[in-house]
Formats: C-alpha cells, structure tokens, sequence
C-alpha cells in the first residue's frame, strides 16, 4: 500500500520478452497488484511473466487471444483492478520506458485529494531534450490539438502513457466505449473532461534507446489522431455544452462552422468569405479563452 491506498499497475504488453522481466522487477514494493496484459503476442512474453509469478505474488496475466491495441490492453488491467478493489490504477509500458522512481510523484496529487488524474509530462526542465526528435514534432503538433478536443489546457503532454487515476473517478467513465488504438490517450482525457476530473501534469522523465522497439508509425498515427480528434472536440462539445443549453457551446459551434464554410471561399480570396473566416477564428478562439480560463479555477 502507499500512504493507506491500494495501489495497481497495468502494464500493455506486447512482444516485450525482452524488457518485461526488468520493467515488473523495477516495481517498488508498495505497489499491490501488478496486472500484465499479454495482447496477443507472438514471442515469449508471456513465459517471462509466469517465470516471475513464482517469485512475485503481486503479479497476474491477463492473455488477449486476439491483439486488442494498447488501449484494449490497459482496459483490461483496469478492469482487474476495479474488481480487485484497487484505489488508484497506474499505466506502466512494458518496454521499461517508464521510470518507477516517478511513481510517488504520480500517487501524491491523488492521494492528497488533489486531483482524480495524474498525467506524466516529458515537457518540463530538459526531459523534453531526450525525446527522439520526430516524437517532440508529432507531440506538440497534436498538443493544441488535444487541448480544444480535451478542455483540458493544463495538460502539455498527451501521448504520454505514464498516468494514474482514482477508481472513484476511473468508475465515471465507460471503459467500452473508450478507444483501443493509440489514440486512447486522447480519448481518455475527453472522457474524463466531460466526467469533471480533475486532471494534474507531473514531470516525469521517459527513458529512451534501452532496447525498446517503437510499435508507432508517427505520419499515420498523426493523422487517423488528428482527425479522431475533430470528431472527440464536437461530440465533447455537444454532450457538455450544447444538451445543456450552455452558451459556450454555442459559442464554439458557431465559430467551428463559419470557419469551415467560408474557408474554401476564403481561399479563392472572395472579400465577404475571408471577413466571415475571421469572425469564425475570433468567435472559435474567445470560446477556446473562456474555457480555457474556467479551467484554471
């Protein structure tokens, strides 16, 4: 236990023979329940997990069948940890990325009663500096992005995994309708939003280039996130603002759709449709302020 709370990891995994071993070994002795989703994988994971198991009474494995994306397996380690009764649930990689050093850091705000969501951020100090050039691009084209999606103009790093979350709050949200891809980081926070939790950023430091194997094609994974955004930001929008009679939402559907009717017009230099563009951007960006600044309260 951590200060009086029941603490579990789960920890995705797939083909991760090689770094799952020291990753669960890493894992310091107030952690509960460890939960290892083996998702479909092909290699010797999940051996390595049971060779640990006879030694590790804190550690479980949970076998997918078929691959069910990183999302579908921290879901499932989720879910053992709800029925199992766990305090807050904790998302580690298994390619010992994450730092367990930083787990404190991540319980505390929660613990405290700070916060509901505790989001690891590389972006703070120089822990941005050993972030591989092409993720630091693709992080912070998707980081305003994921603000207007999320509401949450707090968070400065997204795509991290390293989280931790109460189960009173992770009970808030519908984990079957979560998105199982690597865009269940984005989705989670839209949730979450429109959940009401309170969401905190927490440096934490990545390790990089230890023999980790990265699974992302970044071009399509910023792309298909991109546009599962724009689809997240009007059904978040609709849900908290619009069904409730919210002038906000009015306010940000209204700027959304001047800028996109009068953009293709914009383009062609048509005098009316570029006023009306910049109507749109002034109106889209005052709801962005506004919400932005509830936020901060």
């Amino acid at each position: 236990m951590y200060k009086g709370k029941k603490i579990g990891i789960s920890i995705p995994a797939y083909n991760e023979e090689k770094l799952i071993g020291k990753t669960i070994k890493e894992i310091p002795d107030f952690v509960d329940r460890i939960y290892v989703v083996d998702d479909a994988s092909i290699d010797g994971t999940s051996k390595k997990v049971e060779e640990i198991m006879k030694t590790d009474k804190r550690v479980q494995i949970i076998k997918h069948k078929e691959n069910q994306g990183v999302g579908g397996a921290i879901i499932s380690g989720w879910k053992r940890g709800l029925n199992e009764e766990m305090d807050i649930l904790v998302v580690m990689a298994g390619d010992n990325q994450m730092d367990p050093a930083y787990l404190p850091d991540l319980l505390n705000p929660i613990v405290e009663g700070r916060a509901d969501f505790s989001k690891g951020t590389r972006f703070f100090g120089n822990y941005w500096k050993e972030m591989p050039k092409v993720r630091v691009f693709g992080t912070l084209l998707l980081n305003i992005l994921n603000k207007i999606a999320s509401g949450y103009w707090n968070v400065n790093d997204p795509q991290n995994g390293y989280v931790a979350i109460s189960t009173d709050a992770l009970k808030k949200i519908d984990l079957d309708t979560l998105y199982r891809g690597y865009a269940f980081e984005n989705d989670v926070l839209v949730k979450a939003n429109v959940a009401g939790l309170r969401v905190v950023n927490v440096p934490v430091r990545i390790r990089y280039k230890i023999g980790e194997t990265s699974k992302l094609k970044i071009l399509q994974f910023a792309t298909s996130t991109s546009k599962f955004l724009l689809k997240s930001f009007l059904w978040r929008v609709w849900v908290k603002y619009i069904k409730k009679g919210h002038p906000l939402g009015f306010l940000y559907y209204g700027g959304f759709i001047m800028i996109i009717s009068a953009l293709p017009l914009a383009i062609l230099s048509t005098g009316i449709s570029v006023f009306s563009l910049i109507g749109g951007i002034i109106t889209f960006s005052l709801a962005c302020i506004i919400e932005a600044e509830e936020g901060s309260r």
